[in-house]
């Protein structure tokens, strides 16, 4: 995806353009799932005001964030349900703004959609009516089962940026490859027994689950990316 020349798109009061260098109105708008590998996305665009509409550009911009969730996750292709911008950035129709009280849980809520279990609330929660897709409306994003980030300590919190940080710089796989997915399995290690305290036994019933939710239809959609049968 990307913002094509001629006829761009529009986000009232913007007209939505090529990302120049420093934008001042950056927007994270299409999706290109190569460049969406890693938890932190650099916007792709820029928002251009429209004559006369600079008092409501700036009234739109009060709802900019760092975390941004997607509406139609194509399992078999690309790899994050929610990912940063590394500052705040408006949304387009592939990548809305997630706003939340304490921007604080931002980090926090990035690790869990992308940990096992969070991709999987997403695929639960989403339209699956092509294999290898799920889709959620903008009215059902705020549905998505995830963590009670409002009762996790400041110290847990603290420890979910760290987190963030040592993973933020390693790729991952298409989710649907989340069981050979090395990068995945740290995510999911560091979130349930580093972050949460749970047992290391947890993670050998996760593999097999995750290893049965790869080898779903709806999930791989027929790319010879499922695990092996028998594997």
């Amino acid at each position: 995806g990307g913002v094509k020349e001629g006829r761009p798109p529009f986000r009232e009061p913007f007209r939505v353009v090529p990302s120049p260098d420093i934008p001042s109105y950056p927007i994270l708008w299409a999706h290109d799932a190569d460049r969406e590998r890693k938890l932190i996305v650099a916007p792709d665009s820029e928002g251009e005001v429209r004559p006369g509409r600079e008092d409501r550009a700036v009234e739109a911009w009060r709802t900019a964030t760092r975390l941004h969730f997607t509406l139609d996750f194509r399992l078999n292709s690309q790899s994050l349900a929610a990912c940063l911008t590394p500052e705040p950035a408006l949304g387009g129709r592939a990548w809305p703004n997630f706003r939340l009280h304490d921007a604080g849980w931002e980090e926090c809520l990035a690790l869990w959609a992308n940990c096992t279990l969070g991709l999987m609330a997403f695929w639960w929660a989403g339209s699956r009516q092509q294999q290898g897709r799920s889709v959620l409306t903008i009215t059902g994003l705020p549905e998505l089962m995830t963590l009670d980030v409002r009762a996790l300590p400041r110290e847990k919190l603290g420890r979910a940026r760290a987190i963030f940080r040592r993973l933020r710089g390693r790729p991952l796989l298409p989710a649907n490859e989340a069981w050979r997915d090395r990068a995945r399995q740290a995510l999911d290690r560091a979130l349930l027994v580093e972050l949460l305290g749970l047992p290391e036994d947890v993670l050998e019933p996760l593999d097999t689950l995750r290893r049965q939710w790869c080898a779903e239809p709806s999930v791989h959609g027929g790319k010879p990316t499922a695990p092996p049968a028998g594997a």
